[in-house]
Parts: C-alpha cells; sequence; structure tokens
C-alpha cells in the first residue's frame, strides 16, 4: 500500500511537471511570436505595430493554446547599446498563472520575456 502511495504520488509529479513545463513553452513562445511581430516593419513601409496590435498578436496565440488569464506587457522603442551601436528593440513580457490539478498548492505566476531589435533601427 506505501509502495503504491508513492507510486502514484510519483506519476502525478510527473504529469504535474508535463503540463506546467508545457504551459512555459507557450508563454514563452507567444512572447517570441509578438516580439517577432512587433520588430517586423508592416510590408513595404517603416511602420511598425503598436502596442495594442502586438498585444492582441500575443493574446491569440495565448488563446490558441488554451493559455488562460495572462497578463502582457509590450514595451517598444528601447534603446540600449550593442558593441558600440546604438539599437532599438521591443521586449514583450509574458505571466500566466499555473494551477495545480492533483496537488493541493493554489497556483504559481510563470512569467517570460523576449527581445528583438527592430528591423527600422539605423
Amino acid at each position: 500500500a506505501v509502495t503504491l502511495m508513492l507510486f502514484f504520488t510519483l506519476i502525478f509529479g510527473v504529469l504535474e511537471f508535463g503540463r506546467a513545463y508545457n504551459l512555459y513553452q507557450a508563454i514563452t513562445n507567444a512572447a517570441r511570436e509578438g516580439a517577432r511581430y512587433s520588430v517586423a516593419p508592416f510590408l513595404g513601409t517603416d511602420n511598425l505595430p503598436t502596442d495594442a496590435q502586438v498585444k492582441a498578436r500575443v493574446q491569440q496565440y495565448l488563446d490558441s493554446v488554451g493559455a488562460r488569464g495572462a497578463t502582457v506587457t509590450a514595451p517598444q522603442n528601447i534603446t540600449g547599446t550593442v558593441n558600440g551601436r546604438n539599437v532599438v528593440y521591443t521586449q514583450v513580457n509574458v505571466s500566466a498563472p499555473y494551477t495545480f490539478l492533483f496537488f493541493p498548492f493554489g497556483s504559481v505566476a510563470m512569467q517570460t520575456s523576449a527581445q528583438m531589435r527592430n528591423e527600422t533601427s539605423p
């Protein structure tokens, strides 16, 4: 009986870890998608998407993978220096709650971000 209880605890722990890792990968991919969308100008122009358009794109991705309750921030036009050159980049931050299914631990906030240099930078 003790061995069976330990075995099921191990199995449920593996399932929880798999679900948590799946959510983390989904929000990481959503942040990358938002950053990629944010830095590429619209076809034939130098115009970049607005913050609201980037957030909508990330939210659309999150909805498609079933990540609910996520918050997205997408500050654009952040300036920095790389190898002595001034660059402008976008950082997309995504935070989503992970709720445990098998264990009574409540929920944990998972966070990730992605940064990409704007293609319209000099």
